[in-house]
C-alpha cells in the first residue's frame, strides 16, 4: 500500500506566489506584496518541515518560492527605482524646455 505524503499548502502557497511575483514584475507594487508574502510564507513552510519531519518532501517547494519571491522583489525594486528615474529625467528636460522657450521670448 501507497502511504499518503501529507502536504504542506504554505510551502506551495510560498511557490507561486513567488513565481506571480516575478511575472508581474510591470505592476511592481502588486510584485511586491506577492513577493513579501512569499518570503514569509517559505519561512513558516521551513518552520514546520523543521518540526514535522514528515513535511520533508515539500522542501524544494518552500526554497523556490524562497529564491523566486526574493528575486521577485528585487525585480519589482529596480523596476519602481528606474521609473522614478525616468520620470524625474522627463521632469528635468520638461522644465529645462520651457526655461528655453521663456528665454526665446525675450
Amino acid at each position: 500500500m501507497s502511504e499518503v505524503k501529507q502536504s504542506n499548502g504554505m510551502a506551495t502557497a510560498s511557490l507561486i506566489l513567488g513565481i506571480v511575483s516575478i511575472v508581474t514584475f510591470f505592476m511592481p507594487y502588486l510584485a511586491i506584496v506577492c513577493a513579501i508574502l512569499a518570503i514569509i510564507f517559505a519561512v513558516v513552510a521551513k518552520n514546520k518541515i523543521k518540526a514535522n519531519a514528515e513535511l520533508a518532501h515539500t522542501k524544494g517547494a518552500a526554497t523556490g518560492g524562497m529564491i523566486t519571491g526574493i528575486i521577485g522583489l528585487v525585480i519589482s525594486i529596480i523596476v519602481i527605482v528606474i521609473a522614478v528615474m525616468v520620470v524625474a529625467a522627463v521632469a528635468g528636460g520638461s522644465i529645462d524646455a520651457l526655461r528655453e522657450l521663456e528665454n526665446m521670448k525675450h
